[in-house]
């Protein structure tokens, strides 16, 4: 469901005035919404308007003092999830800005809470979630799939790659990158464009995640092995624009975690890498690859990060699957 100009429907907590807009008569070909005799005078705001640093705030407090007041209980891990336990029956609510995305167990529920927010705000019901935000899900009985081949196909038309070659694999392993390389120079701008396209398209692709990782950190000084290596990439999505990650029903309902790190990877600073991956006995739903933010001195401390930064996520994922 989406709100209709979400942040009009928020109350402002601080004194806020704004001047008489322009409009209604004439005055010198310009249109005058100003009051006659009264032009000095400015409007205090009782709600938020566009344009204005609380808007976002004061509409988030509106909404969620709503879902709490419908009986929702707040993830304290994740504010902007919401969960309603009905006996054996189970609302789950996840909001995004003025987007309410919604599952449960019971589709009278669901049906019940779309109309209790009608009643509130002026909401667009969407219907069953096919597209959002670039990725597209594709739902049928017992399974569902998520990729983002729209996407993928217009970071080949924006970067003129739509003709290449395909690859079989993201990147050559054999391959050492550092900042230095003695080769030229790129254009940084049309890089880091590059990049940052490649980055979001990993929200459905955990399989290039390592190398879109390990190419972002060459942003400031990208170079024309970089580039190409870049594009490597590209032409590997090319071949697989396709692939996306399938959710299936499954009877072993597990939470499995897998993780795995280097030493020393970074050859310009000595940095290492983690990287982990987790799933409930189907597709995984949450994975990572980052570059560790100290020098290890050995492969024990190396793996003592790793099984931190893991144990973290397990946490915070125990946290938000068990609200009660």
């Amino acid at each position: 469901m989406d709100v209709k100009s979400a942040f009009l429907n928020g109350f402002l907590q601080e004194e806020i005035y704004a001047e008489q807009p322009d409009g209604t008569t004439f005055l010198n070909g310009f249109l005058q919404y100003m009051i006659k005799g009264q032009e000095e005078k400015v409007y205090l705001l009782k709600k938020a308007l566009y344009g204005l640093k609380q808007a976002p705030r004061v509409w988030y407090n509106r909404i969620n003092d709503h879902l709490l007041h419908l009986g929702f209980q707040k993830s304290v891990s994740e504010t902007t999830l919401y969960v309603k336990h009905y006996g054996v029956d189970t609302l789950i609510i996840s909001l995004y800005v003025d987007d309410l995305l919604m599952t449960g167990s019971n589709l009278a529920l669901i049906e019940e809470f779309k109309q209790e927010m009608k009643k509130v705000f002026e909401m667009t019901d969407l219907g069953l979630m096919t597209y959002f935000l670039g990725m597209e899900i594709t739902q049928k009985k017992n399974e569902i799939f998520i990729c983002q081949k729209k996407y993928a196909k217009k970071i080949l038309k924006k970067f003129h790659l739509g003709e290449c070659k395909p690859m079989n694999t993201p990147m050559n392993q054999k391959e050492k990158l550092i900042k230095e390389d003695g080769t030229d120079k790129v254009d940084e701008a049309y890089f880091r464009s590059l990049i940052g396209c490649l980055m979001y398209l990993t929200s459905t692709r955990p399989n290039i995640l390592f190398p879109v990782s390990l190419l972002s950190r060459f942003m400031h000084c990208a170079s024309e092995l970089h580039l190409k290596a870049t594009k490597r990439v590209v032409r590997y999505i090319k071949g697989t624009v396709n692939y996306g990650v399938k959710y299936y029903k499954v009877q072993n309902f597990k939470l499995f975690g897998f993780s795995e790190s280097d030493w020393a990877g970074s050859l310009n600073d000595m940095k290492s890498t983690s990287g982990y991956c987790f799933s409930m006995g189907l597709g995984v739903f949450s994975w990572c690859s980052k570059k560790q933010e100290v020098v290890a001195q050995s492969t024990t401390e190396v793996e003592f990060i790793l099984a931190v930064a893991v144990v973290n996520q397990v946490i915070w994922l125990r946290n938000i699957a068990f609200m009660k």
